[in-house]
Parts: structure tokens; C-alpha cells; sequence
């Protein structure tokens, strides 16, 4: 079977996703192509915008350039049997961000087209409320721009695979097209590598909410521990970036995480997650009946620290006296292989309803009224 991977070459988590899931899908025997230009080509101009002079002005010729273009990607994909779009909120259900998305399906009507992220949408609390109910969110303004032509909810994709479905908030009643794959970080670049000196590492400044006053209390904590630490700051390339994690002892969540790569990464390098709230890595809590209120339950590789500063200062000398990196690296496969290896019994179940035909290039308009209220379904079936 051969699926089609839309993704681009940002820094970030999405390439490592579609890397991933290149690997995953061989181990399976399917044949994955990876089109790191899909996610520009989703976005490329194809007609004029009528509400941007700037764009109705001097177009016809970069539109002409736009289609042609955009035609030769189309031929690149004839004959795949499923598309998968490696985006996430706001991105993956903007049309004025990907526009195109809809404009493949008309011109390949017969192909699915999937959406890979790291979480399910309706278990997601900000973007749930605003795509999916209209309700108010703390979401920045600049993230409220990507819906200025509109928004799509579930009903844009036939199928959803995601790395993490669970979190705080309760699955909706009812059956869901998603499958649970996981992903595969296995790449070889992420093992334990301390050099015997146990080093804290503090994640990203985060400038909303309460968090700066997390950030203050973490350093005024290190400090006191006595330990050595490092602080993220700027860009790092993906090997620089994993080097770091492969030399860390501890990391220090700088805010909550709806997901969290560097969650996966560093225990894989074998470093304990130091965070005030177990709420703060909810996708990571064990169990999977999503569809009631669950307590926090994280492994072993997880640090919880009342916010006081001695406090944190007492767990961090003492993960330093008892370190042992290589048992936090097999806590987490042992207790979590699918985020290190990924799902292959769920990835084969997905593929075989792609080749079954159960999960098929018509099925999105099914999905609209999951994860919405009473009132928008009933607006939906009268019209």
C-alpha cells in the first residue's frame, strides 16, 4: 500500500513525526513517500484573494507559476492509496491557511486524506472550545487570524491518526475515527549519555499566563540544589537540541503541555520530567478509557514538586544521588513503547481499513458533528 506524507522542513515536531511514521509504516511493509514541500503546496496561492489588493494587484502571473506548480505536485501523488496531512490546530483546519486541502480532494475524489498529530482535537480544551463549539478561548489574538476565512472541524478529515488521544478533558460519548499509532522517535539519535555529573536542564522562557513565576521559582531552585543546569534559549538544530537532551538528568517543564515532544525525547535519553502539576503532562498519564474523568497516573520518570523552591531544590539533590539513566530510558519503553516505536498493531488496523474501503475519501462529512453542542448540530441539519 502506498501512503503519501504532507509535512514541511520547519524546525519543530512535525518532520520528526513524518519521519517517524516513514519508518513505522515500512516495518509494516507499506510504502510511505515524504513530501517535504506537501504542507507549502497546501498553502500555495491558486486564485486571487478579492480582499487583498495587494494580491488582485500583479497576480495573474504568479498564479499562472501557482497552478502549474501546484499541478505538478498533484502528479506526484496519482496513484497513492491515502494522503496524510502531518499538521495540528490552528493550521490543520484553517482554509485560509491550507486552502488546498479541499481543492486535492476535488481533483483526486477517489483518495483519503488523514490528518497525523500529536493529539485528538476534541480532547483538546482551548482548540475544542473555539473550532469545534465557537466559545471563548485564551488563545492569543494572532492565533484567532488563521479562521478569518472560516474553520473546519473533524469533518475535514476521513481519518485521524494520533501519537496521544488522552488528557484532562473526557473523550465525547460515541465512536471516533481516530486510530491510536503512536509514533516512532527511533532515529538513533536519542539514547542516555551522561558522563557521570548530573546536569538539570530548564526548558523554553513561556511568557503566558503564570508561567514566567514556574520559570523563577525553577532557577531560584537549581541554585540552591547545588546541581549543574542549563537553560534553553533561541533555536537549536535537531541534533544540537537532542545532544542536550542525551547529556540531562532532570528537565524541567517551563509550562503545561497539551502533548510535549521533548516529554518523549528526553526520557529517552534517560532524564527524569520535573513538573509542579501532574495536570502539566496529562497526555502522558497511563490508561486508555478516554471516555471518563481520570486521575494523574505518570510513571516513575515523572518528578512532582510542590511550587516552593527548597522543595524542588530537595528533589533535584536527591534525583542527583540515585540517577541511574539507563533505568529512566527503560521505565519509558517498558511503560510506554508506543510514543518510542509506535503502535505497528494499530498503524496495520488503519491501513487495513484503508484497503477495506471502511475508511474512504467520502467519509469526512460524517464527522461533523463530533466534539460539538446540540444547538450547532441542529443548526447543521437544517441547512
Amino acid at each position: 500500500m502506498r501512503v503519501d506524507i504532507l509535512v514541511n522542513e520547519k524546525a519543530g515536531y512535525l518532520l520528526p513525526m513524518a519521519e517517524g511514521l516513514v519508518r513505522m509504516l515500512q516495518n509494516v511493509g507499506a510504502e510511505p513517500r515524504i513530501h517535504l514541500d506537501g504542507l507549502a503546496h497546501l498553502m500555495r496561492a491558486l486564485s486571487v484573494d478579492f480582499s487583498s489588493p495587494r494580491s488582485f494587484v500583479g497576480s495573474t502571473t504568479k498564479l499562472m507559476g501557482n497552478r502549474k506548480e501546484f499541478a505538478s505536485f498533484v502528479d506526484r501523488l496519482r496513484g497513492t492509496d491515502v494522503i496524510v496531512v502531518v499538521s495540528a490546530p490552528p493550521g490543520a483546519f484553517s482554509p485560509s491557511l491550507y486552502p488546498n486541502i479541499e481543492v486535492l480532494r476535488r481533483l483526486m475524489p477517489n483518495t483519503p486524506i488523514v490528518n497525523y498529530d500529536l493529539h485528538y482535537l476534541p480532547m483538546l480544551y482551548s482548540w475544542a472550545k473555539l473550532i469545534l463549539r465557537d466559545e471563548q478561548t485564551q488563545l492569543a489574538p494572532e492565533h484567532l487570524q488563521f479562521f478569518k476565512k472560516g474553520k473546519f472541524g473533524l469533518e475535514r478529515y476521513d481519518w485521524y491518526l494520533m501519537v496521544s488521544v488522552g488528557s484532562h478533558t473526557v473523550l465525547p460519548p460515541g465512536k471516533h475515527p481516530y486510530s491510536l499509532i503512536g509514533m516512532n522517535l527511533d532515529d538513533g539519535s536519542l539514547y542516555p549519555e551522561q558522563t557521570g555529573e548530573f546536569m538539570a536542564l530548564i526548558d523554553f522562557d513561556v511568557s503566558e499566563f503564570h508561567y514566567p513565576e514556574a520559570r523563577k521559582l525553577q532557577l531560584e531552585a537549581v541554585k540552591r540544589s547545588g546541581v549543574k543546569y542549563e537553560r534553553l534559549e533561541g533555536r537549536y538544530p535537531r541534533s544540537d537540541i537532542r545532544a542536550i537532551y542525551r547529556r540531562a538528568g532532570a528537565f524541567l517543564m517551563s509550562r503545561s503541555e497539551a502533548f510535549g515532544l521533548p516529554v518523549s525525547e528526553v526520557q529517552a535519553c534517560g532524564s527524569l520530567v520535573f513538573l509542579p502539576d501532574p495536570h502539566w503532562a496529562a497526555a502522558h498519564w497511563l490508561g486508555d478509557n478516554f471516555y471518563v474523568k481520570r486521575e494523574p497516573n505518570l510513571t516513575s520518570n515523572f518528578v512532582v514538586y510542590e511550587s516552593d523552591a527548597d522543595s524542588l531544590a530537595a528533589r533535584l539533590r536527591l534525583a542527583a544521588e540515585t540517577f541511574n539513566p539507563a533505568e529512566v530510558r527503560e521505565t519509558f519503553l517498558r511503560e510506554q513503547p508506543q510514543l518510542y516505536y509506535g503502535d505497528l498493531d494499530e498503524l496495520r488496523k488503519f491501513l487495513s481499513m484503508i484497503e477495506s474501503g471502511e475508511i474512504h475519501s467520502g467519509l469526512h462529512p460524517e464527522h461533523y458533528p463530533i466534539g460539538r453542542n446540540p444547538t450547532q448540530e441542529l443548526i447543521a441539519k437544517s441547512k
